[in-house]
């Protein structure tokens, strides 16, 4: 009598003793898993063979990919790719799909895969000296090379935006991380900067046209926006030659950065009324009320703070009436416009 016999006679005296009700069903039946009377199942054992191959197969694959691959090669081919197919399907959606703007954004991010490419290949062939600010500059000075070859306005603000960063971060590394923005002259460096680029600006609306014209208005925000931004700092600040950022009280020199940024704002309020710029319009007037605050608050509630319940009052009660007229100039807008 073979093994299967014997424990099919298991099985009828387990039936016997549940249909005597000695025992449960559910008793007799994890007693009979003891004694299969199945044949054995071929199949599942080829199965299980199978799986643990492929984990073996995969687990031999990662070491030997691990011992013998340069995984910085990788990184940078998988970059290269990105950047350069991000390129190819921005190009087809624009010639293909008149899908510009995803175009535009997939140029961006193809921008980005070309900014990581020069991290990986900085890190892997790095020289020792830290000095991540000059990456910075490089990736600002290729990203702008590359919004000029594609006429892509998203990738010339990233560049404008990595190059102000790196202005700071360069500092910081120059005086050895002892000052940033605030430091080595940096706003007034700023202050020219913008200036230039206003000039830029005022390049590309007299003598580009076509692709790169829209060019104009990313300048005419970034110049602004830095001319503006440093004459806050200098009118908080003032002016700093050394490289320690220290707040000694000059009050005069603060003071005479204050008027110097209400000039330019006024002059800004006149150049827009007369060249009809609004966008120039939209920067003077919210600079020039920063500008106020700005100068209350330091020349005026830091002298009497004492009397704080009228700076709130006095400081509430115009802020809500700034608001006020605002919504009403924007309730106009359309009657005027009709």
């Amino acid at each position: 009598m073979n093994q299967r016999s014997i424990n099919r006679g298991v099985h009828n005296e387990l039936d016997d003793l549940v249909a005597l009700k000695i025992i449960e069903v559910h008793q007799a039946g994890r007693i009979k898993l003891r004694y299969p009377t199945e044949a054995w199942n071929m199949l599942a054992l080829v199965r299980s063979f199978t799986v643990l191959g492929v984990l073996t197969c995969v687990a031999g694959i990662l070491i030997l990919l691990r011992e013998h691959m340069n995984w910085w090669l990788v990184g940078e081919a998988t970059l290269a790719g990105s950047f350069l197919g991000g390129l190819a399907l921005a190009h087809w959606l624009k010639t293909h799909r008149n899908m510009p703007i995803l175009a535009e954004a997939l140029e961006l991010a193809s921008g980005m895969a070309l900014q990581g490419l020069s991290i990986v290949l900085a890190l892997h062939h790095s020289s020792g000296s830290k000095n991540w600010p000059a990456l910075v500059g490089v990736d600002a000075a290729l990203l702008l090379a590359l919004a000029y070859a594609l006429a892509n306005r998203l990738l010339l603000s990233y560049s404008l935006a990595l190059f102000f960063f790196f202005c700071g971060a360069e500092t910081g590394y120059i005086s050895g991380w002892g000052a940033y923005y605030l430091g080595m002259t940096y706003p007034a460096r700023f202050l020219a900067i913008g200036a230039g680029v206003l000039c830029l600006a005022w390049v590309h609306v007299e003598f580009l046209r076509g692709r790169l014209a829209p060019f104009a208005r990313v300048y005419f925000h970034y110049g602004l926006l830095l001319i503006n931004l440093s004459l806050w700092f200098l009118s908080v600040f003032g002016y700093y030659e050394n490289q320690d950022v220290r707040w000694n009280d000059t009050e005069g020199e603060r003071l005479a950065f204050s008027i110097l940024w209400a000039a330019v704002a006024g002059g800004s309020v006149w150049a827009s009324m007369h060249f009809n710029l609004q966008l120039l319009r939209g920067y003077a007037y919210t600079f020039l009320m920063i500008n106020l605050y700005t100068f209350y608050f330091q020349f005026l509630v830091s002298k009497s703070p004492s009397l704080w319940f009228i700076h709130l009052l006095l400081v509430g009660g115009s802020l809500l009436g700034l608001g006020i007229y605002v919504d009403g100039l924007r309730k106009k807008g359309p009657a005027q416009s009709e």
